[in-house]
């Protein structure tokens, strides 16, 4: 049953306020799986109002303080307490709630979230804004009729909430045939290189989508607001099929290792050859897969966007070099460092990503790369 309160039972809100500097915090944790919390979020602007939809995973038990602050942008060094809102429970699990936060339009673009966890401060940044514009007014459904949070899904079958009922939804439909990124010592192809509409409908009730195609939805076509959601097949974020397994060996195979993997007349063996020739038993071999995969996943999860999440910048780095040490950003970038190795996004925004993060690719890369793809294949 959904209930309707202020102070929740494991967040104590704090009154006091003073400016944080976002781009000075190391936000590793971010997308490391064993942080203690992890965050997500998804807009909803709802005439003059926000809907914060925030799914947080964090041991229940413990004691967690949390602020809500307002920002302009990454660098402001004063802030503003939220303090006229709603909170409304939608859905508790063991190590898992889902929140709704509603409050009144506000002028900043940032909403920050700090959470204070035995003595560790942990900070999210919400944009309230998809770069100049709106977060639509409507919002996806799962079957259980709980609010989507996810950039992708898995079920068939879907469903809006929306200001009306009857509001009509327009639906843009594309194949995602996109590329894997380019290496870092490479030249980035273009975002919408392979790019091709499948079809246009429209709906004012529940809809049926196909796998592995993107779509992207409005309520006003004359707008440039919308929402971006994949398809993908009912295991996703994991690969299971055979296709899905061979692709992401591209960020660490030749291009004739992976042709030869693709073209044998029994695929799935050449892909089992292809790991035991490159690890000393069946059982580095395996291990080795399950390492690897698990990080394909874990990019997937993190960095799904209109396109599977292995295949962004982001998702090849993470699959490669792994959780970063160290994670910086601000308004128009990103940096992740791996002791004394840095690679820099820049973050920028097209009609289906309201902020999409480009490797900034340079020569010097080179032999980073090279040595680490050797590590990998020598299993250190």
């Amino acid at each position: 049953m959904k209930s309707t309160f202020i102070l929740l039972c494991f967040l104590l809100f704090l009154s006091s306020v003073s400016g944080i500097d976002l781009s000075k915090f190391n936000t590793a944790y971010w997308y490391d799986p064993a942080a203690p919390l992890t965050v997500k979020s998804r807009v909803v602007q709802r005439s003059d109002n926000h809907n914060v939809f925030l799914s947080l995973r964090c041991n229940l038990s413990d004691t967690i303080n949390m602020r809500l602050l307002l920002q302009t942008n990454y660098f402001d060094d004063t802030d503003r307490l939220l303090q006229a809102y709603e909170i409304d429970t939608l859905e508790g699990m063991a190590d898992q709630i889902l929140l709704k936060l509603t409050f009144k339009e506000v002028s900043e673009q940032l909403l920050v979230l700090e959470f204070e966890l035995a003595g560790t401060y942990y900070y999210y940044p919400i944009n309230l804004k998809r770069g100049r514009l709106n977060h639509p007014q409507f919002y996806p459904l799962q079957i259980n009729g709980i609010p989507l949070i996810s950039s992708f899904l898995t079920s068939s079958s879907l469903k809006f909430n929306r200001d009306y009922a009857q509001d009509t939804l327009y639906f843009f439909q594309y194949k995602a045939d996109f590329q894997p990124a380019d290496p870092p010592t490479g030249i980035a192809q273009s975002a919408v290189s392979r790019l091709l509409m499948d079809s246009v409908f429209i709906s004012t009730q529940e809809v049926s989508l196909l796998q592995n195609h993107f779509y992207f939805i409005q309520s006003d076509t004359l707008s440039l607001e919308g929402l971006t959601l994949f398809m993908g097949p009912k295991h996703y974020p994991d690969m299971k099929l055979m296709d899905e397994l061979i692709s992401p060996l591209t960020y660490f195979t030749s291009r004739s290792e992976l042709d030869e993997i693709r073209n044998s007349k029994d695929p799935r063996i050449a892909f089992e050859n292809f790991w035991l020739n490159i690890h000393i038993s069946p059982e580095a071999a395996g291990a080795a897969i399950r390492s690897y995969y698990r990080a394909v996943k874990k990019a997937n999860e993190l960095f799904t966007s209109y396109k599977e999440g292995w295949k962004t910048d982001r998702g090849m780095v993470y699959i490669i070099f792994g959780n970063p040490d160290r994670v910086f950003r601000d308004n128009k970038k990103e940096f992740w460092l791996y002791g004394d190795i840095r690679f820099e996004y820049k973050i920028i925004s097209n009609l289906f990503a309201p902020k999409m993060y480009v490797l900034l690719r340079d020569k010097g890369y080179e032999k980073i790369w090279i040595k680490k793809i050797t590590d990998l294949r020598s299993a250190l």
